[in-house]
């Protein structure tokens, strides 16, 4: 079954020649992109010979719904029952206590908006159409109101937890701080442990790099890289500078000198991998901790033990000056 338009009066005061063109956009955009058959005073005025008060008096009656947009000289007309205002209001008052769910409020205002409340409004909500840069999500919210659909989605209420009063008699809270005492963990690492890490550090640093290579490659047109996993724990980036090649780096998950280590080849023509430029492995902390431990960076920082240090050492000792 076709589902039928919803219908809507827009109601606002003669303020000015551009604020009666805002509302009959307002009314086109409703009518051409929501599918709501909007009208305004002016779609019959400017066609017919009209009687103001019975059209005034069929729209507000026979419409879904009446969009009334307030302004100052609006809410001034309202409370003064003046013009076409006045007239109106009169007839909104019934309705407005009858089935306030059919008209809906919006602003057009820059300043104090009490002022555009008449006094019969005041408390009311109403959308606020007075920035222009927001009105895409105005607009959205007038289509949900009148729709009856709701703007955000409220998720279904779960089971109440079962709660159980403090008893001040058996309990106590203390405040201590214990963070000058040594409490780390007793715990043994593992051959487990330590696998488990080392894969999980070299995942990150293919990870770091690549995302390393991205931004050199939006920060410098003429760079451009390829990533190739060999294996499941072997990967090459294949580094260009304008169409040519001018680096690549192996990394690796264990070799020949030893299965818990993360080695990295750089050049333009790689080796076996019997041969490497670094060699990463592990240390345990003083908090029974597992970091990372560069075993070849002479000349940088020897104190990098996570893998966005390690990336960070390898790409300012190794592989910039080829590239930047």
């Amino acid at each position: 079954m076709e589902q039928k338009n919803k219908t809507a009066f827009i109601s606002y005061s003669w303020d000015s020649t551009p604020h009666q063109e805002w509302v009959v956009r307002l009314a086109n955009k409703l009518r051409v992109e929501g599918g709501i058959e909007a009208n305004v005073d002016v779609f019959e005025t400017t066609t017919r010979t009209v009687n103001l008060n019975t059209m005034m008096i069929k729209n507000m009656r026979d419409n879904d719904f009446a969009i009334l947009v307030l302004t100052e000289n609006f809410a001034k007309k309202a409370n003064e029952l003046e013009g076409g205002v006045g007239f109106e209001t009169m007839l909104s008052l019934p309705i407005l206590r009858k089935n306030p769910d059919k008209l809906i409020f919006i602003l057009r205002h820059q300043g104090d908006f009490e002022k555009v409340f008449p006094f019969h409004l005041e408390g009311y909500y109403a959308i606020d159409f007075s920035n222009d840069n927001k009105f895409e999500e105005k607009y959205n919210e007038l289509l949900h109101r009148i729709e009856g659909v709701p703007l955000y989605r409220m998720e279904p209420v779960g089971k109440p937890r079962v709660l159980q009063p403090k008893d001040l008699n058996k309990t106590m809270s203390i405040d201590v701080d214990f963070s000058d005492l040594n409490l780390t963990s007793s715990k043994n690492i593992t051959d487990r442990d330590i696998d488990k890490f080392m894969k999980d550090s070299f995942k990150q640093i293919t990870q770091i790099f690549n995302l390393l290579f991205s931004q050199v490659k939006n920060a410098n047109p003429g760079f451009d890289f390829d990533q190739e996993e060999i294996e499941k724990f072997k990967t090459i980036f294949s580094l260009y500078v304008n169409g040519q090649n001018v680096n690549n780096i192996k990394i690796w998950y264990g070799g020949s000198f030893g299965w818990n280590t993360i080695n990295l080849s750089y050049g333009r023509h790689l080796m076996s991998d019997n041969s490497m430029n670094e060699m990463i492995t592990y240390d345990v902390t003083d908090k029974n901790e597992l970091k990372l431990k560069m075993t070849m960076n002479i000349f940088g920082d020897k104190a990098a033990s996570t893998p966005e240090e390690i990336v960070k050492e390898i790409w300012k000792n190794n592989i910039s000056h080829s590239i930047m």
